[in-house]
């Protein structure tokens, strides 16, 4: 489906989702034929889900477009209120703005077969669930570090002093990060990480970069989507997901803008079935809430980031307290 319609195109598309069984919205979902997901996740997750998806539900073409940071919904607010066509479904990380969506009555509950069984500690407001979680892990050259890394507090081994990457202070994930360190590792952590002498970076990828290439032996900060695929090319880089670990939640939800409400209703049954979740979750990058997803992180060990309570000026005072602990180097 095209994102640029002319409005009385669009407005003969739009219509209710069918009311009855699931049999009646599959086929309503063939004659309405395509469905458009925006999501903030990765490309080569995203890669996964349309293909699959488009296996499975050959008479529905998906068309799926990746927008980072405030991209998917800022672009789902600008269509909603000026009533144009464009996203049906929504993978986001955005939770403030899906529990307003859902108080205003703008997300439509999954009806689906995988809703009825769908975990209820997943489900949030009775409308969206968390279809994915995706832990902050640590990673160590394996030619380097010749006795496993399982845990933070293995980073405070003596051998591996001025030789661990970590990050700067630069976005609330940063400050949430810390913050679980020093609740889950103990208040004095990070004066003995710092004692480490690590060499500070900004953010996740020059940090596992430097960790492969041997310029340190260890990261005490990086993401599953950019260890595995340096692993998968051969590097000498091992992912550790600590016990427990912090991480983001991915949500779904289905607009009630959508132009296409019954086939927004097949995807997100979709997302949330077997098959779904092990296309997302199966190369140990997430954790999936289902359990029994073979190759699925382990969804229990990783605690939700909540980026509510965070705000810019909070962000600021943290570095100030960061700045007191560590030399940045």
């Amino acid at each position: 489906v095209s994102l640029l319609g002319s409005n009385a195109a669009l407005a003969q598309a739009k219509g209710p989702m069918h009311e009855a069984t699931w049999p009646a919205i599959l086929e309503a979902a063939r004659k309405e034929g395509s469905v458009v997901l925006y999501s903030q996740s990765v490309p080569p997750v995203l890669s996964r889900i349309q293909a699959d998806f488009a296996a499975q539900y050959p008479f529905i073409k998906i068309e799926t477009l990746r927008l980072t940071g405030q991209g998917v919904v800022s672009k789902l607010d600008q269509e909603r209120l000026s009533g144009v066509d464009g996203g049906d479904v929504a993978i986001t990380v955005e939770i403030p703005w899906m529990e307003d969506r859902a108080k205003e009555g703008n997300l439509r509950k999954p009806v689906g077969p995988s809703a009825r069984t769908w975990p209820a500690k997943y489900m949030i407001a009775d409308t969206f669930p968390i279809v994915g979680l995706e832990p902050l892990v640590m990673a160590y050259n394996t030619n380097l570090v010749k006795v496993p890394i399982t845990g933070y507090q293995d980073l405070l081994r003596p051998e591996l002093k001025g030789r661990i990457g970590t990050t700067g202070v630069q976005a609330v994930t940063i400050v949430a990060w810390y913050e679980f360190l020093e609740k889950t590792q103990g208040a004095d952590f990070l004066a003995k990480f710092a004692a480490q002498a690590p060499k500070v970076f900004t953010g996740a990828v020059p940090n596992t970069q430097s960790t492969a290439s041997g310029e340190i032996a260890a990261t005490a900060f990086s993401v599953p989507t950019v260890v595995l695929p340096l692993a998968e090319k051969g590097a000498p880089i091992r992912m550790v997901i600590p016990n427990p670990a912090l991480g983001f939640a991915y949500y779904a939800g289905a607009v009630t803008n959508s132009r296409r409400p019954n086939a927004a209703q097949v995807l997100m049954d979709y997302l949330m079935s077997p098959r779904g979740q092990a296309a997302w979750h199966s190369r140990g990058e997430s954790a999936s809430p289902l359990p029994n997803i073979q190759g699925s992180a382990d969804s229990n060990a990783i605690q939700q980031m909540d980026p509510r309570p965070y705000t810019s000026n909070s962000v600021n005072e943290y570095r100030k307290k960061w700045e007191t602990v560590f030399t940045v180097r």
